[in-house]
């Protein structure tokens, strides 16, 4: 029998890689976790990633269990005795046995890492941020291995304790809304600050004095020769009508409003990050059990996640706030969040917004094009 014992922290991915990369086999998953000098419990976040580690790991493990000893986070002597009791404990072969040093404090790992060193055992440690897994041997051996893993984003969310409610693939895009989205940004620089931008505020605007949307919808437009031929080629794509007689577009539905508003975006992002095949999972209009809101895109790379919140022209700061709080609860400094937007209105105060939140970045308009490949090389898996 393969065994893993492992220190539980708030953070799962450490203990997650190790378990699922490719060609990893263990049956006994044992996780150690640490206690409240005050109380002699452990804290009530740590069971809950213990409780999350077992829910997404069983079927990678035939058995999963919680040690019954708790250690002190500090006292590494005590760390060290506790572990090396533990692996005395276990009748399988010195070689059968692997310690994952990833979680825990400090003191944790120096004090695990002393008592494989004496019981004779291999450590392993995950290095997220360079992709590797890096194995610690007895006789002072260090080896690396590049993580290879597939985690998709549900699978992800489960390891953090949330379960998603309902998602779609950029497979199960309308393949004409993927085809308006290209064509909106292909044309981006001639029709959305002169003619979309100024569409949507005359519409918003005669909604709110008449009390509902009139539709279908009319903007009247004395267009440039390239602004014509870019409403012709939307209008043959069937996102609006042309009145050519009376150079207006017309808008028949509140779906395609909604779509030149903002939803556009959205579409986009998703069909961007799919198709540079630097995410191994994009997934669409997420939302959680017991979790108000939606995540517009998010996306997993060898178990890091992106999160892109996708808006047209408001200027609220709730947005980020909301995108920030999903981080939080989703993985923290482990999970990239980005905002996209349709427009560059507002840009100074809104890259300020998101400095001060600590977001990773923010793309605008025509920024858009290199979305994926910009977000794959932050997060160094371009």
């Amino acid at each position: 029998m393969r065994t893993m014992i492992a220190l539980v922290s708030d953070q799962r991915m450490q203990n997650v890689f190790p378990v699922i990369q490719q060609g990893a086999k263990y049956d006994e998953l044992i996780l150690v976790l640490s206690k409240d000098r005050r109380t002699g419990k452990p804290l009530g976040r740590f069971v809950k990633s213990a409780e999350d580690l077992k829910a997404v790991l069983y079927g990678y493990v035939d058995q999963i269990k919680i040690h019954d000893t708790y250690v002190d986070p500090y006292d590494i002597e005590a760390v060290r005795s506790v572990i090396f009791s533990l692996i005395n404990s276990l009748s399988e072969p010195r070689q059968n046995m692997v310690l994952n040093i990833s979680g825990g404090t400090k003191p944790m790992a120096i004090g695990a890492f002393q008592a494989a060193q004496s019981a004779g055992i291999k450590c392993i440690y995950t290095d997220t941020e360079d992709g590797e897994l890096i194995w610690l041997s007895p006789d002072g051996t260090v080896d690396k291995e590049p993580i290879r893993v597939f985690l998709d984003v549900p699978t992800y969310i489960r390891a953090y304790g949330e379960t998603v409610e309902e998602s779609r693939t950029p497979a199960q895009l309308d393949s004409q809304r993927v085809r308006w989205s290209l064509l909106l940004m292909d044309h981006y620089e001639v029709l959305y600050k002169q003619v979309i931008h100024k569409l949507l505020l005359r519409f918003k605007r005669e909604t709110k004095e008449s009390g509902k949307p009139v539709l279908p919808f009319r903007y009247e437009i004395s267009p440039t020769s390239r602004q014509r031929e870019a409403i012709r080629i939307l209008a043959q794509e069937g996102l609006w009508d042309w009145d050519e007689s009376r150079s207006q577009i017309v808008v028949s539905d509140m779906e395609r409003i909604k779509f030149l508003d903002g939803g556009w975006v959205e579409v986009f992002v998703a069909h961007q990050l799919h198709r540079s095949k630097c995410f191994d999972d994009v997934r669409m209009n997420l939302t959680l059990e017991g979790v108000e809101g939606e995540i517009d895109v998010a996306a997993v790379r060898k178990g890091r996640l992106v999160l892109i919140e996708c808006k047209s022209n408001v200027k609220r700061s709730v947005q980020l706030n909301k995108l920030d709080a999903f981080r939080k609860r989703l993985g923290g400094p482990y999970a990239n969040a980005y905002y996209a937007r349709a427009s560059d209105a507002y840009k100074s105060w809104i890259e300020k917004q998101v400095r001060k939140i600590r977001l990773n970045g923010v793309f605008f308009g025509a920024e858009l094009r290199n979305v994926a490949q910009k977000i794959a090389q932050e997060m160094g898996t371009g």
